[in-house]
């Protein structure tokens, strides 16, 4: 976890570094007068590691998280495969097969966008009879990349793939505004079940033997001042980390993993 975290803070360092560098380099320029070859190569390069911070950054949060692994993972390493081929499109691009390198670039630059927005995604926790939304958008989001790659590999140009790539991102756009919505929602009645049952206990002082109610947190009692600190766990999904407070079925209502199985499986 700790080396997750220290990961993200580099990856956040990297991208504000490069964003730094990238309004210093311009200032030159635009001082300079003009835009010289060396100037340009690394104002592509500082532009290409902030973008990549940033989308590598994306993909490290579930990957701290432990949300769909190995999404978080997967994500790195595709935008890492697109940094190295856009550093190698500036610095080689004399000297290599542009036609192929663009290729490589382009389906790289897809997925690279592709698999952090999914990663992003799978943090949201929503209820059962909202998660068709999430995979939805999720099937919009792979079938825009597929069909962008294709697009890219084989130059086609037909007004229907068009169509259906307009189709495709019009829904992608829409599902992704849609599922953080969807996600406080269904975070409203977990906040509210957790505050009633967690509010006050009742309990008989150990030491004047009286019983009292009792605030959750640090307090003493009022017959004879004994001062206590309650503290009230609740109960968690073994495989998720839904709070399981108010649950009647069998199944986590946000993975359906069975309760009983997984918490007994965590013990």
């Amino acid at each position: 976890m700790a080396m997750k975290s220290q990961t993200q803070k580099s990856l956040l360092f990297a991208f504000v570094a490069s964003i730094a560098a990238c309004g210093l380099i311009g200032i030159y320029c635009l001082l300079k007068g003009d835009i010289g070859d060396l100037e340009a190569r690394v104002l592509g390069t500082t532009a290409a590691v902030g973008g990549a911070s940033i989308l590598a950054l994306a993909s490290a949060i579930p990957w701290e998280r432990k949300r769909w692994q190995p999404i978080g993972p997967v994500g790195i390493a595709v935008v890492t495969i697109t940094l190295v081929q856009m550093l190698c499109l500036i610095w080689l691009g004399k000297y290599s097969d542009l036609e192929f390198l663009l290729k490589a670039l382009g389906v790289s630059c897809t997925f690279s966008v592709a698999v952090p927005h999914i990663g992003l995604l799978s943090l949201a926790r929503l209820q059962r009879q909202y998660e068709w939304v999430r995979v939805a958008t999720i099937a919009a989001i792979s079938l825009l990349a597929g069909i962008v790659s294709l697009l890219i590999i084989t130059e086609a140009g037909e007004y229907a793939i068009v169509q259906v790539i307009g189709t495709l991102a019009i829904l992608d756009v829409c599902g992704t505004i849609t599922v953080p919505i969807l996600h406080r929602v269904s975070a409203v009645n977990t906040v509210d079940a957790i505050h009633s049952a967690t509010r006050e206990v009742s309990l008989t002082c150990p030491r004047c033997a009286k019983p009292n109610k009792r605030l959750i947190g640090r307090s003493g009692c009022p017959h004879c001042g004994l001062i206590m600190n309650i503290e009230i766990e609740e109960e968690h999904c073994a495989k998720c980390g839904y709070v399981l407070y108010g649950t009647t079925s069998a199944d986590c209502p946000e993975c359906g993993a069975p309760i009983g199985a997984t918490n007994n499986a965590a013990k």
